[in-house]
């Protein structure tokens, strides 16, 4: 057994920076906890270089006692806990007496302190090391600088992201303790700019601060009590959710935290209004006795373990349930008045048919409604000469079969004679294995079949070797232009088409540094996309592929992948888009297509690598074989 070793105070303390220091956010997070524990009213928030080489908290709290400076940087010293019974009902920020000393242990670090009855004093600390002491002028309060970041540690110092992302992090910690604390003035700057600026005038103002008043128009405040739990501040109206939950704000006792059992009430309080991929906006207040929650059981406190969490969660979703409730079923006096003056009469609309079945069988099918147009008997193959060959798709099918309406089109009919008297077998739907793959299909057959003819103007029919070929036109084409579309990206032939205005969003610090990551993939698609002032971007083209891009709904679902780990791929976020694109201007079923657009089309399915889907996953290839069509007509067993 190998020996047991006492570690020393410089390593013990470095091995809790790694627990409590893991980046310049949670160093900015203590700090201001402290801060906020001193009782301070006014906190100002500096950070340079992503907090990496240096962070400045200063505060009006009532201060640090000369003789307190030293001690305030020993493990395990603090001022907010005396007994073992305190640890079961804490109700300050910071208890631990773990802050100071391990980020003392990797950086350097000064402060100055005074309290109302003492002269100012100041401490210099260099990885954990005194190296002055002394008095200093100071205002009531306390000021801390921590410069250098894990100077003393590189091992730790590498695994620090870029300065903008340290940033963003804390950004987004900031406008958390903005919002968990409304009644205190907070001022944020990073190198030097204003980010966040709040007068601490209550929560109203706080989201403002942070949201704009753009949020507050679409808020519902919330103020329950039931004598022992409490929840106030504002959730969204039902009509407005965010794409992902960096929107939603939740305090215990005025702490920030991140807690699943109030996120999934909240959830389910929403789930009959939500959509896929929304998400409710949320800044939440939950009071609960101090000795019915526990808020020791992570080195951050951001999660906390409550007494009774099934009480909580039926607090808090009765809470947010019945205050949706009470917004909707609200009426305003106007609104009564308006109803009072409707007319004694209402436009009465036809009865609606009831939807009946279209399945043919002896009973329903009109055989005098039996239509076929055919249209020829050559093969696709004898018609290269109509295709240029080499191409997805002849120019007439991707650009001109959306719009043309030709006249239409047959060879001399056939010959074909029905007697009414016979009484045709019920006709079965296509099997799974009826329903052409990709790797079923003889693409050398279809280009060598025939096309027999067309139905409803929408089913392109063809002959091949004792098979029956059914094409749909519309998800056909509309494959061929999603390829298109698909190859332009991948090969970086996308162009941008600018807008006549450009268009402007909004966003937190977290959305912010996710569109940063992402920008170089947003130019590839076609995106001419940047900053524009604080927490904004100006999108002034888009990709020319999508004409008809509904900007703001992209970004919402560009957005809703925040918190997906995954690498995000240009295609994938662009892909409902372009199928949509590609159904627009594809041909529809109906439109008459004349001999030669036929076999372009077709030509282009045979000869390219087609996936013998639309976008959307819907087969556009069904076959039948002439043993199934003889089985119809019992001409085989």
């Amino acid at each position: 057994m190998t020996k047991i070793n006492i570690l020393t105070p410089d390593i013990f303390n470095k091995i809790a920076a790694g627990e409590v220091v893991e980046k310049p956010a949670s160093i900015v997070k203590e700090l201001v906890e402290n801060s906020i524990d001193a009782g301070a009213t006014k906190i100002n928030i500096q950070v340079y270089d992503g907090g990496i080489s240096k962070i400045i908290v200063s505060d009006n709290g009532s201060g640090i006692l000369p003789d307190d400076l030293k001690p305030a940087f020993l493990p395990h010293a603090t001022s907010k806990i005396k007994t073992e019974e305190d640890l079961y009902k804490i109700g300050t920020l910071g208890f631990r007496g773990e802050a100071l000393a391990s980020i003392a242990a990797v950086s350097q670090v000064e402060v100055i302190s005074k309290t109302s009855e003492t002269v100012g004093s100041s401490i210099k600390l260099s990885g954990g090391e005194i190296v002055a002491q002394g008095e200093k002028g100071s205002p009531v309060g306390t000021y801390i600088c921590v410069e250098n970041l894990f100077f003393n540690t590189p091992a730790r110092q590498k695994f620090l992201k870029k300065p903008k992302k340290e940033e963003s992090e804390i950004t987004s910690l900031v406008s958390k303790l903005i919002l968990a604390n409304p009644n205190k003035a907070i001022k944020y700057t990073a190198d030097d700019k204003v980010i966040y600026s709040s007068s601490g005038q209550g929560l109203k103002e706080a989201i403002f601060a942070i949201y704009g008043s753009a949020v507050l128009e679409n808020l519902i405040p919330i103020n329950v009590d039931n004598g022992k739990y409490k929840l106030t501040g504002y959730i969204g109206k039902t009509s407005y959710f965010k794409s992902n939950r960096t929107y939603q704000t939740i305090m215990i006792n005025n702490r920030w935290i991140a807690d699943s059992i109030v996120n999934v009430a909240l959830s389910q309080s929403y789930e009959a209004y939500m959509m896929k991929h929304c998400f409710p906006f949320c800044v939440l207040d939950l009071t609960v006795p101090n000795e019915e929650v526990d808020v020791n059981v992570h080195p951050s406190k951001l999660e906390v373990r409550f007494q009774d969490s099934r009480a909580i969660f039926g607090f808090v979703y009765r809470a947010i349930t019945e205050t949706i409730y009470s917004d909707l079923t609200k009426k305003t006096t106007e609104e009564v008045e308006v109803e009072n003056q409707k007319p004694e009469f209402e436009l009465q609309r036809a009865p609606e048919t009831p939807y009946q079945s279209q399945t043919a069988n002896s009973s329903t099918i009109d055989l005098d409604k039996l239509n076929l147009d055919f249209i020829l008997d050559s093969p696709i193959q004898s018609n290269a000469a109509h295709s240029s060959e080499g191409s997805v798709l002849n120019e007439i099918v991707i650009e001109k079969l959306a719009s043309t309406v030709a006249p239409k089109i047959f060879d001399e009919p056939r010959d074909t004679k029905i007697n009414k008297n016979d009484e045709p077998t019920f006709i079965p739907k296509p099997t799974q294995q009826q329903l052409i793959k990709d790797d079923v299909i003889d693409k050398d057959e279809m280009l060598s079949s025939q096309i027999i003819g067309k139905a409803f103007n929408t089913f392109v029919i063809m002959e091949a070797n004792d098979e029956l070929y059914f094409i749909d036109q519309h998800a056909a084409h509309e494959r061929l232009l999603f390829d298109k579309y698909v190859k332009q990206i991948k090969d970086k032939e996308v162009s941008c088409q600018p807008l006549l205005i450009p268009y402007t969003i909004d966003v937190n610090s977290a959305e912010e540094q996710f569109i940063n990551d992402n920008l170089d993939m947003l130019s590839s698609l076609g995106f001419d996309i940047a900053e524009f002032g604080n927490l904004s971007f100006k999108i002034s083209a888009i990709p020319s592929i999508l004409p008809d891009l509904n900007v703001n709904n992209f970004f919402k679902n560009f957005l809703s992948n925040l918190n997906n780990y995954t690498q995000l791929k240009n295609i994938d976020l662009i892909r409902d888009d372009l199928a949509e694109t590609a159904c627009k201007h594809a041909v529809k079923g109906g439109d008459d297509l004349d001999k030669d657009e036929l076999i372009k089309l077709v030509k282009a399915v045979g000869n390219g690598d087609v996936t013998l889907q639309c976008p959307h996953g819907r087969p556009f290839v069904v076959k039948f074989t002439r043993r199934e069509i003889d089985k119809w007509f019992r001409r085989v067993v």
